[in-house]
């Protein structure tokens, strides 16, 4: 299985155009001086470095494409951080993987779910369609999965360890995913070592240069602070979000409905459904939506409703489906807390359930390192959306139909809760739901009971039991 060549990084897409092509030819845009010797040392510097840190004329310039040419795009990228690198760092911790490894997302697509590769390769690990298909993922008419976040991500660790189970050498590993294991192994073959800078040269141009490309992407996350870059990071409600999985058939005007979002924002998150619908899965699609709408969502699939009769459990209230220009810090608001003796990101991150990036973004931190008495802004849901089922209809009292015997149809009497006669009784006759039952009521339609009586469809009804019925019928 080979993954696709250099030119799946110049996606329109991707949004660091300048991957895999020499940008030395480029004017730059103003910015700070790039102190050569410097920027060596860093590299030198850096903490359990997943590849060996040379630095050589490839490296330099995918570095100053970063700082100097592409500044917006790298701010873009690191953005995107605060979505993205709490998800992968999950992944990766739960596999014993190197956390650096979410560095290699950058260079295959900035980051970014929707990129798209000349050569048809896309998402945030860039799959082929035939590589992401043996890797697990499924791609059809409407959905992608190389765009999903958690399914993408989960594919691509399976294909790194498998490749570093082979090799045992990180850098052979990125070389691999890059160029398929074939041409590593020939690498390796003609230049008799697995010291991948040794037998660089017998591998693809693209190949070659995607290990420096790597490095250059792994100082611009380690170092962006010291050459002034700062994060373009997105909107509250992207960046505070929870993850629920879904089995059922479930459309994003549905969701809209439920929860109240502009329908641009569930798809912005959820960029694997191509029309606007999550389709039935037996092992079950992510669905991502901000946290504070989450309670709603989950509120109405316990109600366990089907989609196409949620018509009836709503109004004709038009689903938003515009760009929104709601403030989301009116949405939200903003705490102070005071960091304690000893206490780490991490820490106070999984105290305040929240995450290590967020906490940074939040506070524009330039270090990780905390001091006792140090304040942080924390943002928080200022109230969580919750839908409301509708309440299950106190049922009759016998006492007034005791007259009513088997299965017929009879006016209430006078005194009951619906005068004039404008309603009639129904009497169950036999166990089942109002979905199983409503067949055997002439003329009655599903929607209408349900609304009616109030009750869901699933609910479970008793001999005995009284259902109300227009009088039309």
């Amino acid at each position: 299985m080979e993954q696709p060549t250099a030119r799946k990084f110049l996606s329109r897409a991707a949004g660091l155009s300048l991957l895999f092509i020499f940008p030395f030819f480029l004017q730059a845009e103003p910015g700070p001086d790039y102190d050569e010797a410097l920027v060596i040392e860093r590299l030198k510097s850096i903490e359990n470095p997943l590849v060996e840190p040379r630095y050589n004329s490839v490296v330099k310039g995918y570095i100053k494409g970063y700082l100097m040419w592409k500044r917006e795009s790298a701010e873009r990228a690191l953005g995107r951080t605060v979505l993205y690198f709490p998800l992968i760092e999950e992944y990766l911790e739960e596999r014993d993987m190197p956390e650096k490894l979410k560095y290699l997302a950058v260079v295959e697509s900035a980051l970014n779910p929707h990129a798209v590769s000349p050569v048809g390769a896309v998402g945030l690990w860039q799959f082929m369609p035939q590589t992401g298909r043996e890797y697990g993922l499924l791609i059809n008419d409407f959905v992608d999965e190389r765009k999903d976040p958690n399914k993408s991500t989960q594919a691509a660790l399976d294909y790194l360890s498998r490749q570093y189970e082979k090799y045992g050498d990180w850098a052979l590993a990125l070389a691999a995913y890059n160029s398929g294991s074939g041409r590593v192994s020939r690498a390796i073959k003609r230049g008799r070592s697995k010291n991948f800078w040794r037998i660089r040269r017998y591998m693809p141009r693209e190949t070659r240069n995607y290990i420096p490309a790597y490095i250059a992407a792994t100082y611009l996350m380690e170092y962006y602070k010291e050459h002034e870059i700062i994060p373009d990071y997105p909107a509250l409600d992207y960046q505070i979000t929870e993850t629920v999985k879904i089995y059922d058939h479930f459309s994003f005007s549905r969701i809209a409905q439920v929860t109240g979002l502009p329908q641009e924002v569930i798809e912005v998150l959820n960029p694997a459904y191509k029309q606007g619908i999550i389709p039935t899965n037996q092992e079950g699609n992510y669905l991502i939506l901000p946290k504070r709408v989450m309670p709603a969502l989950k509120d109405y699939l316990e109600a366990q409703r089907p989609d196409h009769l949620a018509d009836h459990y709503f109004d004709n209230t038009p689903v938003v489906v515009q760009k929104s220009k709601d403030n989301w810090k009116e949405k939200y608001i903003r705490q102070t807390y005071i960091v304690k003796e000893g206490e780490t990101l991490k820490k106070i991150a999984g105290s305040l359930k929240c995450t290590v990036h967020q906490i940074i973004a939040w506070n524009a931190l330039q270090s990780t390192e905390l001091k006792k008495g140090q304040k942080l802004m924390i943002y928080q849901p200022k109230e969580f959306r919750r839908f409301k089922p509708m309440e299950k209809m106190a049922p009759f009292a016998p006492a007034p139909l005791a007259n009513l015997t088997g299965l017929r149809i009879e006016p209430l009497e006078a005194g009951s809760p619906d005068p004039a006669f404008q309603q009639l009784v129904y009497i169950v006759r036999e166990k089942g739901t109002l979905e199983k039952l409503y067949r055997q009521i002439p003329g009655a339609t599903l929607p209408r009971l349900i609304t009616l009586n109030r009750i869901p469809p699933n609910e479970k009804l008793r001999p005995g039991d009284l259902l109300k019925i227009p009088r039309e019928w």
